[in-house]
């Protein structure tokens, strides 16, 4: 029982981190004007949001445990 608080902190700490990421990569600038860059833009950020809201929904699971 004594880990739990150590697995949870670390759990945590790995979830705000992954989350930071991705805002951090949603905040980038657009990529030249190839349609391959466009293409990857905007998978990115179609995939990117969803991720984003599951992983804070996540966090805020692990963090009323």
């Amino acid at each position: 029982m004594s880990q739990t608080p150590d697995i949870k902190a670390r759990v945590l700490a790995e979830l705000d981190s992954r989350i930071a990421r991705l805002e951090e990569h949603r905040n980038e600038k657009k990529p030249a004007n190839t349609p391959y860059s466009e293409l990857n833009h905007a998978l990115s950020h179609a995939i990117g949001n969803p991720l984003l809201t599951e992983l804070r929904d996540v966090r805020n699971f692990v963090e009323e445990l």
